[in-house]
């Protein structure tokens, strides 16, 4: 089981992991030998630099030019 499919069981508990891991990596003996262990090859499930904050969406795609003819100025 690689780590991507361990922390995807971790539910709403996701947060608390993400936390240790970057307590983890601040410290690593600050957690656990076990914890140490699991984080030693953990990839993040949000992969965002420093701050912990979840990436902006996706900007949505423009909308498609009208196909209707543009009215004449009178």
């Amino acid at each position: 089981m690689t780590s991507d499919q361990r922390s995807t069981g971790f539910g709403a508990n996701s947060w608390l992991v993400e936390e240790m891991y970057e307590q983890f990596r601040d410290d690593p003996s600050s957690v656990s030998e076990t914890w140490r262990e699991f984080f030693e090859d953990y990839r993040p499930m949000v992969a965002a630099p420093g701050n912990g904050a979840a990436p902006a969406p996706a900007a949505a795609p423009a909308p498609a030019p009208s196909a209707a003819p543009a009215a004449a100025a009178p």
